[in-house]
Formats: structure tokens, sequence, C-alpha cells
């Protein structure tokens, strides 16, 4: 039997997590003050829930070369892309087009590189015929139309390149932006995990639900076509007849009778209401796909990629849905889980239970915070992709698991928009303040030996899990993702399915070939340069 006992960071009082009830990988303390000090309790068991498949184990990446050189390359060819497009919005300034010279500023626009970031891609084929164009028309979009199908085909071809090198991160960056500059490319899109269908892009799960004859709706999930204007009148077919909405809501109470929305990756049981658990369905969906996107590194290697890419395999319909369970209050939360685990659920907003590969939450009619179903959600993903994995970061290298879950909080859509890492979120705030302000941080190989019960028992637990959520965007973002590559390394072996390789796991200098005091040193700057709210005096995140 293996038991950690912890501290709440605030009361101080006891808290008791035994292994032998399944528990979560993380608890979270009730108190909205406590984004900065957060009541985490680890402890892995057999995950059930995963991917199509378990990633691929053995040696992650093959040697790397140095990447300065295809660096270089991209620089130079995206600066003639930039500089080619501001020269066609100056000629659409001199000819008086004021909205074209935007549109044409806005497709060379880059993302900040403190997010990572993706815009939604269109679904429909994009319409490559000019003839329904005015002459005015066909002056500045079939140049621009040009541009970025040149760029987005020497992106592409380089990204081959990058991948030899051994580069997943920065060759899938690259995938991303061939897509963005030409939605129709084949071989992006498959990368990005879409089919054609008819004159639509869209997973296979959504090409399956077409010749299902099902549809989706912002309301009531995949549902057949046949029903949707039934529903959308107030009714509802419950096993095999129709009755009242509100009829199907008394039954629906019932956690056992709960409705159960099923989308692409996700199988939703609530009982609070169908609309909630299709909108916590669809924010699931949309922080799957930026997740996977920017942390492709754990889930393929770079043969993997290179495969999918030439045309072998394609995208795969997940076979077995990561599920989700949010109740109607936190009483009746606090009342099914106590039948699960001894652990101190009270003082929790969400627990994931590795055992059952379910996430657990409730409805909070006071708070519209969902950083808590993001970093559960990390943790689902990540152990659901290594089934047996088994205890993780109990003897050391305890940072990275809840590092990244914090980190993963930070996910923001923003209409088509969808990021990670916005450098003002709460946790990196935090942890610019511990590290400027207080002078707070521990050397990364001192953080590094430090397991479950160091990490969580010890009296700097906040500056802890702030130091650990500001090292992962450091080795995400710092360099435009220089180090991005080595940290999903190191957490694939944290995370590896091999007892000798999760007990004993490269370092990130080790697999960087750096200097501990190196990455030090380039923390240091990166945190010290992070952004702070307009405003905001940059200690401002240092009082809880």
């Amino acid at each position: 039997m293996f038991t950690s006992r912890i501290a709440d960071p605030v009361t101080r009082s006891p808290v008791v997590r035994n292994s032998r009830s399944g528990g979560s990988v993380s608890c979270r303390i009730l108190r909205a003050f406590l984004l900065l000090a957060p009541l985490v309790l680890l402890v892995v068991g057999q995950p059930v829930v995963g991917q199509t498949r378990p990633p691929r184990e053995g040696p992650r990446t093959a040697p790397k070369r140095d990447i300065t050189p295809l660096r270089r390359q991209y620089d130079e060819r995206r600066s003639k892309f930039q500089q080619n497009l501001a020269d066609l919005a100056e000629r659409c300034e001199t000819d008086d087009l004021a909205e074209a010279a935007d549109a044409v500023r806005m497709a060379a626009r880059r993302f900040d590189p403190e997010t990572l970031r993706v815009r939604d891609l269109p679904r429909e084929i994009q319409d490559s015929s000019i003839n329904d164009l005015s002459e005015i028309e066909k002056g500045w979009r079939v140049p621009l139309r040009k541009e970025r199908r040149d760029y987005a085909q020497d992106l592409f071809a380089l990204s081959q390149k990058v991948l030899g090198s051994g580069h997943l991160a920065f060759a899938f960056d690259l995938i991303r932006e061939v897509a963005h500059h030409d939605p129709d490319h084949a071989a992006a899109r498959k990368a990005l995990g879409f089919v054609r269908s008819g004159d639509e892009w869209m997973s296979p799960f959504e090409a399956r639900m077409a010749r299902e004859k099902k549809v989706w709706s912002d309301q009531f999930g995949w549902i057949p076509s046949e029903h949707l204007e039934r529903m959308t009148r107030g009714e509802r077919f419950y096993k095999g007849r129709w009755i009242s909405a509100e009829r199907e809501a008394e039954i629906r109470r019932d956690f056992a009778q709960a409705w159960e929305i099923r989308s692409e990756h996700y199988l939703v049981r609530t009982n609070y209401s169908l609309d909630k658990g299709v909108d916590l369905a669809a924010k699931l969906e949309g922080f799957h796909s930026l997740f996977f996107q920017n942390l492709a590194g754990f889930f393929k290697t770079p043969e993997e990629f290179r495969q999918l890419l030439s045309g072998s395999g394609g995208p795969k319909i997940p076979t077995k849905p990561l599920v989700v369970h949010f109740y109607r209050s936190r009483d009746e939360y606090i009342a099914r889980l106590k039948r699960e685990t001894s652990q101190h659920v009270e003082v929790t907003r969400g627990i994931y239970f590795p055992k059952t590969g379910i996430a657990h939450f409730f409805h909070d009619p006071e708070s519209q915070d969902d950083s808590t179903l993001y970093h559960e959600a990390t943790h689902q993903l990540l152990s659901g992709a290594r089934p047996g994995h088994g205890e993780i970061g109990v003897k050391s290298d305890f940072w990275p698991i809840e590092g990244i879950a914090c980190y993963m909080e930070s996910f923001h859509q923003d209409g088509t928009d969808f990021s990670f890492g916005d450098p003002q979120t709460l946790r990196f705030q935090a942890a610019r303040a511990h590290f400027v302000v207080e002078k707070y941080y521990v050397p990364l190989p001192e953080f590094c030996r430090m397991g479950m019960q160091a990490y969580q028992e010890s009296r700097e637990i906040k500056r802890n899990y702030a130091q650990g959520a500001g090292l992962v965007h450091f080795f995400l973002h710092y360099g435009e993702g220089l180090y991005r590559d080595e940290f999903i390394e190191y957490l694939s072996q944290i995370y590896s399915t091999r007892k000798a390789t999760r007990d004993n796991p490269e370092r990130p200098w080790e697999i960087a070939e750096v200097e501990p005091e190196l990455l030090d040193r380039q923390y240091a700057d990166h945190i010290r340069q992070l952004k702070s709210p307009d405003g905001q005096p940059n200690d401002a995140a240092a009082s809880p």
C-alpha cells in the first residue's frame, strides 16, 4: 500500500491519499485564489481509456541534427513571403482598396511565439475559380492566392527536411502553417487528421456521422437528422418513443439515467442538462485538437509522422472515448465519489481516476472557470495514452506531471482561434512573480530530483507549482520552441510503460545535450520577459 499525506497549503490541514483507492491525478482546492497554490494529489494507477492504439515505445527519435540551418531557411522564406504581401498590400492602397490591403496584411500575420495557437481551418473545399470575380478583385486575390500556395508548398518541402533532422515539433508547426495558407493541401490535411468527403474536409468520425445521416447540433450533439425538427420543438426521443423535454429532464436527474453525449474523442455523461453536456463535449474536443497538434511527439515518432505524410496509413476513428462524468451539484459529486475513494474529495473541483479512466466534475453556479476541466483533461489524455504505465513521479521527476497540467489550464478559444500559453494567465504570472519579486527558484537538477512526496509536502508547494508551470512554458516556447521536442521526449519517458525508463528518465539537459546551468539561465531570461497584464505592476501575482 502506498500512502501519501500532504497539507493544504492554505489551511495546513492534512490530506491523505491511498493508492488502493485508484485515485486522482489531481485534486483542486475550491477557493479561487488557489489557482496560485493548488492542492494536487497524484498517484497513477492503471488507466483503461486511451487513443486508438498505444504510442510506440523504444527510441523516440533518431539522433537530432542541428536545426539552425533549417530555421534560417524558414526565416528567409518567411521574410520573402511577408515582403511580397507587403508589396501587394501597398499596391492595393495605391488603388484605393483599403479593405483588400487589410486582408492581404492579415494573411501575412504571424502568431505570437509566446502562445501555441492554431486557427480553425475552413471545412469547405476552396473555390479556385476566378470567373465570378470582378477585374478589381482578380487584381489582388489571384496574386495573393498564388503567393500563399507557393509559400505553403515551400514550407511542406521544408517540413520533410525538418522531420529528417528529428525535430517533430518544428515540422508539425510547419504543417499547420501549410494548411493555414493552403487549406486544400491534401498531405497537410491528412497529417492534421482530416479526410475529404465530397466538397468538405472533416475527421473520419464526422465522415461516419454523415454516412449515418447524423448532424451536429450545438444544443443536442450528434443526432439523426430526422430528429432535429422535433427536438427543436421540445420533444425528446427516449427508449424508442417521443416524450416531452420536461419529462426527459425528470428521468435524467438520476445519474443512472444520465444523458450521454458522444463526440469524436469523448463520452460525456451528465444529469445536469443536455445542452451543458454538449457544451462540455465541444470544449473538450477543441482542447483535444490543439493538445495533440502541439504534443504530437508524445503520440507519434518522426518516422510514423513521415509515413503519414507520404501516404501510408491515415487518420482513424478512436475506438474508445475518454469518459467524463458531470454531476448536477457539488453534493452529489462528493457523495458519489466517496463510494470510490478515501480521498478528501470535499476540497476538489474535479478529479481524475486513472484506474477507471474517468474524469469527474460538477456544476458550480458561482464559477465559469474551466481551468480545472483542462487540468484534469490533460492528466486523462497523457495517462490514457499509455495503458499500464504504472506509478510515475514517485521517486523523482514529479514536476512535469503537474507542470504540464497547470500549463494546459491556459487553453483559450476565441472564435476560430485556439491557443495555449498566454503569458498573462495567472499561473505564468505567479511563476514570474515568485522568480522576479521573491527571488525563488529551485535549480533544474534539484527540481528534477524531487518526487511526489517531496514536491507536495514542501512548505513551498505554492511556489513549486508555479515554477513547474513556468518551466513548461519555457520548454514549449523559448526560442520559438527550441526545446519543445526535448521536453516532450522527457515527458514520454516519465510516462513510459517500461518501469526502468520511467524510474530513470533522461533529464531535459541530457536530451538537449546542454549544461543544466544553461537551461537555468535561459529560463531566467524567459520568465523575466513574460508580458504582464496591462496596467498591472509586475509583482501583482505575488500575493495569493
